[in-house]
């Protein structure tokens, strides 16, 4: 079973095949189990729980070992996004409390046991609810007005430049850099390269293919984007994307 679902930014996987090895990356990440213990390490540490926050530019690896487990890659600079920095509060890492993660476990299972890709988006939902209803971090309104712009950017190469962001919001590049950072806790050079990343994966989940996709995005070549992927999820965009079925759950 392998289903990649789109929340704006978010990208969830119901998958019984993740293998990824040791990495980090400017997202937040959400790993919820099946039934039993996640086999996650966190700066090489293997933490025993069922459900797990891993914050952004930690270190980590995880293996399903073949049972279905639910994961969530999150922008950080989204709402949900920022409702879960708030809930990690700088730490590497947070434990979701048993009885919430019980009931979480529950309703996957009974999502999975409908066999129909509508009860899983629904499940979807309500777990991106759970944590939406937490408070959140807000941001400056020249940052937000950088996100603005990336939302409805053209593929052009001049709009994913830092001085067409700088010019946009009247501040130096330096200084526009330097309040990114500080508002996000992501180097906005960095965030640039994700932000290519997560549009590469929306033409992929309208049927492009990883060529056509990588190069729609402003990747140099399709290996750029292999690359790229495989720094920032531990795994190969090839066997993410093989025998997916992809969803949307908005």
């Amino acid at each position: 079973m392998n289903y990649i679902i789109k929340y704006g930014r978010n990208f969830a996987a119901i998958s019984d095949r993740v293998e990824a090895d040791s990495h980090k990356h400017w997202l937040l990440q959400m790993f919820l189990s099946g039934k039993q213990e996640l086999d996650i390490k966190v700066k090489g540490e293997l933490i025993p729980c069922k459900a797990l926050l891993v914050n952004m530019d930690t270190e980590h690896a995880f293996n399903t070992k073949g049972e279905v487990h639910f994961t969530m890659l999150i922008d950080p600079t989204t709402e949900l996004g920022r409702a879960i920095r708030h809930l990690l509060k700088e730490q590497p890492f947070y434990v979701l409390p048993q009885a919430d993660t019980a009931l979480m476990q529950q309703a996957f299972g009974k999502a999975l046991a409908q066999k129909d890709p509508g009860f899983l988006l629904s499940f979807v939902r309500n777990m991106i609810s759970y944590f939406a209803s937490h408070d959140s971090i807000s941001f400056d309104d020249r940052i937000m007005n950088v996100l603005n712009l990336l939302d409805h950017c053209v593929d052009e190469d001049e709009y994913h430049q830092l001085k067409y962001f700088s010019k946009e919001t009247h501040l130096s590049e330096s200084r526009l850099a330097h309040l990114f950072k500080d508002e996000t806790g992501i180097p906005l050079k960095s965030y640039l390269v994700l932000h290519k990343l997560q549009r590469a994966y929306e033409s992929i989940f309208d049927s492009e293919t990883i060529t056509a996709a990588a190069l729609k995005a402003g990747f140099d070549s399709p290996s750029h984007l292999a690359y790229t992927n495989k720094m920032m999820t531990g795994m190969s965009a090839t066997n993410i994307i093989k025998d997916s079925e992809f969803l949307k759950a908005f």
